[in-house]
This record gives C-alpha cells, sequence and structure tokens, in this order.
C-alpha cells in the first residue's frame, strides 16, 4: 500500500469559513517546513499538477454535479498543483492545491507523514488528510477517473444540514431536492445540503495506514464527520472515529468494509435542541463495503453504503447508496467505461399520515469512451443521465442529461 495522496488517490460550499487563499496555503508549508527540525532543503521540494479542461453542454444536470465548493468536475477548467517535501527519511510534509475561475483558490489538503521503518508498509498522518474510508479516491482525479462525474454517495448533497435543525417532517419534505441549491426549512433558502462522503472536502485529523499482505487497514480521528469536515474551529466538542479492513488475497482482486460513527451537527443549534441534549448526541453513523476485480483488459468495481444521520426532531434519517463500475482498455490506447449509480432514501411519515423517501431518490448513469494520447494526455467524451424520483405524491420524475469531454494534462 502506497502513502494516501490525493496525487495518488484524489476534493469543498461556497461558505465563508472554507475560503481559504492560496497564499495562505503556501505560508502554511513553508512556516511548517521552518519550523521543523532539519527543515528541508529546496532540492527536497517536488511539485506537479493536474490541468482539466471540458467542454459541457448546457444542462441543470450540471447543477447536480457541484461539490461542496461550489465548483465542480464540469467546470471548464481546473488546474491542481500539488507540493511535496522531504523533512528527512521518514518524514514528509504533502499539500494540494486547487485553482478556479470564480472560486478563490482552495486548500485540498496539507498533511505531515511519517514513516517509522522504510521496510514496512506504515504510516502515521496528521493534518488536513484523505477519508480513511472507502476506495474511490485514487479515482477522483481526471487522469485516473476513467468517466469525468463522481459517485453520488461521495458528492450529491441531500436536504439536511450541519448547522440548522429540522423543526418537523413536512418542512424536511418541502425541502426534498433542494440540497444542490440552498436547503429551505423556514421560508427561505440556506446552504447546500450534505453528501454521503464529502470527497471534495478532507477534514483535520490523524490517520494509521498500512498493509500486511493480504490485509490493508486505516484507522483515523477527524475534528467532522464524513459529510461535514471541520478544520477551523470544531463544530461540535466531539471526535468522529473512521477506518478501513481490506484484503487482496490476490493479483486482481482487492475487497473490504468501512465505517465512521461521530457527531456532525454545528454548536450553534444548541439552543434548538430538545431539553437535555447536546449536539454530541446526534451522529452520522456510516457502514460501507467495497470490491475490486480485474483481469486481461477489463476492471470492475463496486462500493455500497448505509448512512444514518441521527437528527433531533424527524427522527433518524436513511440513505442508502452504491454504484457498480466497469473499464474495459484496448490495445489501441482506447478505453470504454460505464458507472450506475443508485441513491435512495428512507420513508419518513408526513403530518397526514403519508409514507415517502424523505430527499428524492436518484439514479444516475454515466457512459463513455476515453483515449490516451500519451502517458499524461488523456481524452473522454461522455454522457451522464440523472434520474430523479420525487418525493411528492404520485412520485414523479424528473430527468438531466449532459454530454461533456474532458481533456485531462498531468505536468
Amino acid at each position: 500500500m502506497s502513502v494516501v495522496t490525493r496525487s495518488n488517490l484524489e476534493t469543498p460550499a461556497p461558505h465563508a469559513r472554507r475560503t481559504a487563499p492560496l497564499r495562505h496555503a503556501v505560508l502554511f508549508v513553508v512556516s511548517l517546513l521552518a519550523a521543523l527540525p532539519g527543515a528541508a532543503r529546496a532540492a527536497d521540494f517536488k511539485w506537479h499538477g493536474l490541468l482539466d479542461l471540458v467542454e459541457a453542454e448546457r444542462s441543470k444536470a450540471f447543477d447536480y454535479n457541484l461539490n461542496s465548493w461550489g465548483d465542480g468536475v464540469y467546470d471548464a477548467y481546473r488546474a491542481r498543483l500539488f507540493v511535496d517535501a522531504n523533512v528527512n527519511d521518514r518524514l514528509q510534509v504533502l499539500s494540494q492545491f486547487v485553482l478556479e475561475d470564480l472560486k478563490p483558490p482552495y486548500v485540498d489538503g496539507a498533511y505531515l507523514v511519517y514513516t517509522p521503518w522504510a521496510d514496512r508498509d506504515l504510516h502515521l498522518m496528521a493534518g488536513k488528510l484523505p477519508w480513511a474510508i472507502g476506495t474511490f479516491g485514487p479515482r477522483t482525479y481526471s487522469n485516473k477517473n476513467p468517466l469525468i462525474g463522481t459517485p453520488l454517495l461521495y458528492q450529491y448533497h441531500a436536504a439536511l444540514l450541519w448547522y440548522e435543525v429540522v423543526p418537523n417532517v413536512d418542512a424536511l419534505l418541502n425541502a426534498a431536492g433542494q440540497g444542490q441549491y440552498h436547503v429551505n426549512y423556514f421560508g427561505y433558502g440556506e446552504g447546500m445540503g450534505m453528501p454521503i462522503v464529502d470527497d471534495s472536502y478532507w477534514d483535520f485529523g490523524v490517520t494509521l495506514a498500512g498493509s500486511a499482505r493480504p490485509l490493508e487497514y486505516s484507522l483515523g480521528v477527524s475534528n467532522g464527520a464524513p459529510s461535514w469536515a471541520s478544520t477551523t474551529q470544531d463544530d461540535n466538542s466531539g471526535k468522529s472515529f473512521l477506518g478501513r479492513v481490506g484484503l487482496a488475497p490476490l493479483p486482481g482482486l482487492r475487497f473490504g468494509v468501512s465505517g465512521a460513527y461521530g457527531p456532525y451537527m454545528n454548536g450553534g443549534v444548541q439552543p434548538r435542541l430538545p431539553s437535555g441534549h447536546t449536539v454530541d448526541d446526534y451522529h452520522q453513523k456510516l457502514a460501507m463495503a467495497d470490491f475490486e476485480v480485474s483481469a486481461g483488459h477489463a476492471e470492475l468495481r463496486a462500493e455500497g453504503a448505509h448512512n444514518v444521520w441521527e437528527t433531533p426532531k424527524v427522527g433518524d434519517l436513511k440513505v442508502d447508496a452504491g454504484y457498480v463500475e466497469l473499464k474495459y482498455s484496448l490495445s489501441i490506447g482506447m478505453f470504454l467505461a460505464g458507472r450506475w449509480d443508485v441513491e435512495r432514501f428512507g420513508d419518513v411519515t408526513d403530518s397526514s399520515g403519508v409514507s415517502r423517501p424523505w430527499d428524492w431518490n436518484v439514479t444516475r448513469i454515466e457512459g463513455g469512451a476515453g483515449y490516451r494520447f500519451t502517458r499524461d494526455v488523456t481524452g473522454k467524451l461522455t454522457y451522464q443521465d440523472n434520474d430523479f424520483e420525487l418525493s411528492s405524491p404520485g412520485r414523479p420524475h424528473r430527468r438531466y442529461g449532459m454530454l461533456a469531454g474532458q481533456l485531462s494534462v498531468a505536468f
């Protein structure tokens, strides 16, 4: 198992607390290195980048692919910069930054990696670092993802907020389908809701990761929860515990389970909670499973998740999600890929006694073809279809599709 980084794996809401200008990020890394004994020499620094150029047709599907920063993988361009430094033989500093139009540059990750033994795959990581759960991480980068889009469980925002208390089931149902926009419980729009795992926004924490074949493992603790990270002042007094255990018994075969448990609500809602309760009493409870197999030119991957958000006034809100992804490579440098992706929300009962899903059920199908011009340049042409089953009586459907092309250039 290699060290988990955004550059070999692969991240939030247009909320003010997440705005991190690039100069602040650079100063953080430089200051950190200067403060460490035996700080890295100039020759120890390495940097590289990834430029994504996308042409997508105008469609509402674009909005349903936005991440928590308000940007997304279908934006016309995105540049990622990776700056790494070796402090000594055992300690590394890894940092990543994202540059886009209309959005301030922000920190994707900034963390230390300590490797106590050179001959063992064991690493202690601390800082703003990847989630220690799931296996989609390596394919979130355009040069690793066979498609353009991101699976729903890592990106799609449900109509539940971390900084507001849902007053009743009817208000929750009225907000269904608004998670990618501005959730509205009280007659005015607020911010985006939460995904199951926010892969666009890593959290501050500590993770121990490694392998002893055939075993793979990661175990971590973070300030926030997978659905909402907390990288400045901690949002509550609790911590989330998360991790994954997997097996790779044969070449080309890998499977495992992941889990997370911790409070997700912001302490500012404390005055609106039931008497005798605190924000630390309401948790995100997440269980995941993953499977990968490759044979010849074919690669099959799948992940599934069962998630529960405990809430003060509307009980446990459940959602199940999962995807199956297939890639087939041809000898001429071309590949074909497809992903079937679903998210299904648990039922709640409204004031009239009718039970229905608390948010819109979603089915996303994406397929396309790609061509690797060189080792560092890949082109793709894909079509994504998003089918929403509304939570309103009669369960009507809305569908939004989008044709897009992408050029991924690593440098």
